[in-house]
């Protein structure tokens, strides 16, 4: 009996949780405010974007190509010797 009453307890309060926080999420004074917040930061984005200084570019002529094929001699490893030691 107890039991029953606890459970009912439990799955009651759960229903009014899940009810109040849909109805608070979806009410208007809630999506008014998330609108507002978004608005500002969007405005404090643009006002940062513009205050960033552009930089000029010094990266001309630091690549170098090569136009020519070396071959590099393999390293030849002795495993054994290398143990022996």
């Amino acid at each position: 009996m107890v039991n029953k009453i606890k459970n009912i307890f439990f799955i009651l309060s759960f229903l009014f949780f899940i009810i109040f926080i849909t109805f608070f999420y979806f009410s208007e004074k809630n999506i008014r405010l998330t609108n507002k917040s978004r608005s500002f930061y969007v405005t404090k984005m643009n006002d940062n974007l513009q205050s960033i200084p552009l930089l000029e570019n010094d990266t001309k002529n630091i690549i170098l190509y090569n136009n020519g094929i070396e071959i590099l001699e393999k390293k030849k490893y002795k495993f054994w010797s290398l143990i022996g030691k």
